[in-house]
């Protein structure tokens, strides 16, 4: 290891080293001030101690040539190259954030929508490497970092990768990469492709989404034998809650045979394409849905805690049961706000399985945003402070009330009298008591323990049966459901300044018509499936042959219609990206046109 003394004064005076960030391929990575750019950095050291074996400091210069060349969202990029005084180093772009092997071991298995978006994401980066003739070969969870502002995945550590024409720069009888995620072909040392970075990508999406490897053994060679010789389990056989679509997709990615896999990263990453917009496509009355039940549960709770508190304020039978009376109305009230917004989502066509399905995507943002809370450094910080706030709000109004107690005087008839003084410490220490409850039930793990007991209520067998009890007799209006363009491209489109949507062209105008469309074929689907199941019911006087046949070409339209649905769901997804690279300033407005071009086919003439 480098005496950090001497990596001090060989990066001086244009680098100013902070920290260790850890170490990762063969050198140890290290958080300094790029000064003469003023912006953070992360640099990466070769140990002097391999440097007198000339193939690991080829390699290591291979990686920064390599990752030097890219320029991709997705990919660390790489500064500069340092040699000084013996020390060989180089400076790539720090990620404020931390590694998906960090956040698998602080957080568990990932919910779907944050693990479809982070395999999508390298997807891409290992997608752009491969179309310029480098395979990574060392793909896992600690080469692939979450930026904490934006959960952005980003792949590092090209230190042992290699042209797919070369022969590299592997010795005979070295083997290269991580056990755990390597490729059947690498391990038998064979010659790879990008299909080898796919497979190691398809055991960090199992390893992502089930917190275990596909494979168990208890050595390197162990772990070799079962990638060449064992199948992988289906990833849904652990996590039975998976998209048919997503764990088929982990499962191809596991295939032995390189053919079987998907061939590219791209194949990959538009085969994902509908999952990440289903994901996002939560109608409006659902979300609303959503957020009034909470709010119906959570005033319930606060009630509940403040009628024992009238209770003994009051005197008197009547005054009792005015109380009780209030206190059973406020509850019948609250429940009908829960049914009437059971019925409303039912008029407007939605069914229990929308409901369900809905509320389980907006768990998955939600728990998206509580794990890019969490990755925060100063998380642990923060949730201690809010304890000790409460604590504290709790010792401050139990002194009040204590205070209020002691300024209270007896009457000769009994009962008790206050002062002034007493009265307002009284109303101090109840409001501090229910201003600190409200805090803690308000926020942190309480919120979310309450969110997932009220979406296992409306989601389960209960709430089903609630639900279709409800929902009789209601006439549907299945027009009030076009799909909405709400946080779509067209928003952010509308957000970009005059100049840049002067350069973009027609691109405001290709998204309305491709939301159009998808409105139209949303219509279109409801109205074939009430058709198919007029016909399903059958028809007196009408031959069973030609009934069939109705029943049928019913549901090959019905079918041709969602496909292309998803279709332009997917065109839009992929225009809202490119909107926002370019908002961030790393795309380009011709990348937008041309995608905008690509839709365009999509929409009926």
């Amino acid at each position: 290891m480098i005496p950090e003394g001497e990596v001090r004064d060989a990066l001086a005076p244009h680098y100013i080293l902070e920290r260790e960030l850890g170490r990762g391929g063969m050198g140890a990575v290290y958080l300094a001030r790029d000064v003469r750019l003023d912006r953070p950095v992360a640099i990466k050291f070769f140990p002097p101690e391999l440097a007198t074996r000339p193939e690991l400091r080829a390699r290591f210069l291979q990686e920064t040539r390599t990752a030097a060349s890219f320029s991709h969202p997705n990919i660390v990029p790489v500064h500069a190259v340092e040699e000084r005084d013996g020390v060989l180093c180089f400076v790539m772009g720090y990620v404020d954030g931390e590694t998906l092997g960090k956040r698998i071991s602080r957080t568990g298995p990932l919910p779907i929508g944050e693990a479809v978006r982070l395999l999508q994401e390298s997807a891409w980066a290992l997608s752009y490497a491969h179309g310029r003739g480098i395979v990574h070969r060392d793909v896992k969870p600690d080469n692939i970092l979450i930026d904490r502002g934006s959960g952005r995945a980003m792949i590092t550590d090209f230190g042992i990768a290699r042209s797919q024409e070369s022969g590299g720069l592997t010795m005979v009888g070295e083997l290269i990469g991580t056990p755990q995620f390597m490729s059947p072909e690498q391990a038998s040392g064979e010659k790879v492709d990008g299909r080898s970075d796919l497979y190691s990508l398809g055991v960090v999406a199992f390893f992502a989404l089930t917190g275990r490897f596909p494979f168990e053994a208890s050595s390197t060679q162990g772990f070799l034998a079962a990638h060449i010789t064992k199948p992988a389990p289906p990833v849904s056989s652990i996590r039975p809650d998976l998209p048919a679509s997503l764990a088929g997709a982990v499962d191809r990615l596991l295939e032995k045979d390189p053919a079987r896999r998907f061939q590219k990263g791209e194949e990959l990453a538009e085969h994902l394409d509908p999952l990440r917009s289903a994901r996002r496509e939560i109608p409006s009355p659902i979300r609303l849905f959503s957020v009034k039940s909470t709010q119906v549960i959570r005033n319930a709770i606060l009630f509940v805690v403040l009628a024992p508190t009238l209770s003994n304020s009051v005197r008197g039978d009547a005054d009792q049961l005015i109380l009780f009376t209030m206190t059973i109305a406020a509850a019948i009230a609250l429940a009908l706000q829960a049914v009437g917004g059971l019925r409303e989502l039912a008029a407007q066509g939605y069914s229990h399985d929308d409901l369900r399905t809905g509320l389980l995507a907006i768990a998955d943002e939600q728990e998206e945003a509580r794990a890019l809370l969490r990755s925060a450094p100063d998380w642990k910080e923060r949730r201690r402070q809010r304890w000790w706030l409460i604590a504290a709000g709790l010792i401050i109004a139990a002194i009040f009330i204590i205070i209020s107690l002691k300024l209270r005087v007896r009457m000769p008839r009994g009962g008790y009298q206050s002062p002034m003084a007493g009265i307002i410490a009284a109303a101090l220490g109840a409001s501090l008591t229910m201003i600190t409850f409200v805090y803690a039930i308000a926020g942190g793990g309480g919120a979310a323990r309450l969110d997932a007991k009220l979406r296992r209520l409306w989601t389960g067998a209960v709430g089903k049966r609630l639900y279709n009890l409800v929902a009789r007799r209601i006439r549907t209006r299945p027009a009030a459901r076009p799909v909405s363009a709400e946080l779509g491209p067209m928003t952010i489109f509308d957000g970009l300044t005059k100049d840049i949507r002067r350069d973009l062209g027609d691109v405001n105008r290709v998204i309305s018509a491709l939301v159009s469309a998808q409105n139209e074929l949303l219509l279109r689907e409801a109205r074939l499936k009430s058709s198919q199941e007029e016909a399903n019911r059958g028809t007196s006087g009408v031959e069973t042959i030609s009934l069939e046949r109705v029943i049928t070409e019913l549901n090959q339209a019905r079918s041709a219609a969602a496909e292309r649905r998803e279709l332009i769901g997917a065109a839009l997804e992929r225009l809202r990206l490119e909107l926002i690279r370019l908002k961030s300033g790393i795309g380009s407005a011709a990348e937008v046109r041309a995608e905008a071009d690509r839709g365009k086919t999509l929409i009926p003439a």
